[in-house]
């Protein structure tokens, strides 16, 4: 099989990191692309049917799937695949590999789909997690109702091939524009607030308690117009709906510290963003936020407002100064550059990867 020079980009929503994606393949290969999104569940079966003629149409034209995060969408791909009649890669970003019955989050909790998901990991050419926690996963900040995390926790004899390409930011729009800022200042991101699941899985929930404990913090939460269960009582928070770059990079630049205390994040987007403007992060110990903040003192073991009031607390006292902002700066600009996961991305196309049979 030769390098390919059309290719499927399969996928189910539009997100900036999928966005991204799609602007490194199309600038070097001829894309076909197929949103996989339809209004009701009641439609996915005419999808599935729509979805195969799409394939057969362009067949002669393209010998390389690329579908983003496992679902319904990556099962005819991944029969083609294993028929030996195309090449599918999956990118997987974490709904797809973690499990949590308490708060029914993750395809691999709703049986349907999870069925789905999983024959179309185990029949795929191949995995590119964002993250190695994808794979193998032993945290134990949230182990409650039988939550897995991790492919290999939740898929027996799971053995499909695979490659980590970490996600990326981008460090022109994410900048250090204010030093100066509010000693007792935070900020979070997260989105559909207004679903309970949404505000347990983002450990929002954290987040409110901290504020209602701690009425000299100012805290915004960012990115959901309204938080299931919160009635705006606290004067010291500010709910902040969806903002465009520039803007979040205002947001950034305004807070002395960014909270992401998730209890299942893959990657962590919006912290390297915030790192990128010199905010001092705080993650719970899930996925791969402990490493790509590098600094364990600033790390929540379990969801628990004490232990969190203790990180913060230090930090306080140690203070902060514009050379430690830029280190964290370069921290994620090092490592999770654009031009670092399009080298990779594309270069992995061109490996024998896509040339052995599976």
């Amino acid at each position: 099989m030769n390098t390919p020079n059309h290719i499927i980009f399969n996928y189910q929503h539009e997100s900036s990191f999928i966005n991204l994606d799609l602007l490194f393949l199309s600038n070097n290969y001829s894309l076909y692309k197929y949103k996989f999104d339809p209004a009701k569940k009641l439609f996915t079966p005419l999808y599935f049917i729509h979805q195969f003629f799409f394939f057969i149409k362009y067949w002669k034209k393209y010998n390389l799937i690329i579908s983003q995060i496992a679902g319904y969408h990556t099962f005819i791909p991944s029969i083609l695949s294993y028929l030996k009649l195309k090449k599918h890669i999956i990118i997987l970003h974490g709904t797809d590999c973690n499990c949590i019955p308490e708060i029914n989050y993750g395809n691999l909790q709703k049986p349907v789909l999870k069925w789905f998901t999983k024959k179309s990991i185990m029949l795929c050419n191949h995995l590119l997690p964002v993250s190695q926690s994808l794979i193998e996963n032993n945290s134990t900040y949230y182990l409650k109702n039988k939550a897995k995390f991790g492919l290999q926790n939740n898929i027996e004899n799971f053995n499909t091939p695979y490659t980590v390409i970490h996600n990326c930011v981008d460090d022109k729009i994410f900048t250090i524009s204010q030093e100066n800022r509010s000693i007792k200042s935070f900020i979070t991101i997260a989105l559909g607030l207004n679903l309970e699941k949404n505000v347990k899985l983002k450990g929002i929930d954290l987040v409110i308690n901290l504020a209602r404990q701690n009425p000299d913090f100012e805290i915004t939460i960012l990115g959901s117009e309204t938080i299931f269960g919160y009635k705006n009582e606290l004067k010291n928070v500010k709910i902040i709906g969806k903002v465009n770059h520039k803007e979040l990079n205002h947001y950034y630049n305004l807070h002395k510290y960014y909270l992401q205390l998730s209890i299942s994040e893959s990657f962590g987007i919006s912290l390297c963003e915030a790192m990128l403007c010199g905010c001092i992060p705080i993650v719970s110990n899930v996925g791969m936020m402990p490493e790509i903040i590098q600094e364990k003192n600033l790390v929540l073991n379990e969801p628990n407002i004490q232990a969190l009031e203790k990180i913060i607390s230090r930090n306080i006292q140690i203070g902060d100064n514009i050379q430690n902002m830029l280190n964290r700066r370069s921290l994620i600009m090092d490592r999770f550059s654009i031009e670092q996961r399009k080298t990779r991305l594309l270069n992995l196309l061109n490996t024998s990867i896509l040339t052995s049979s599976k």
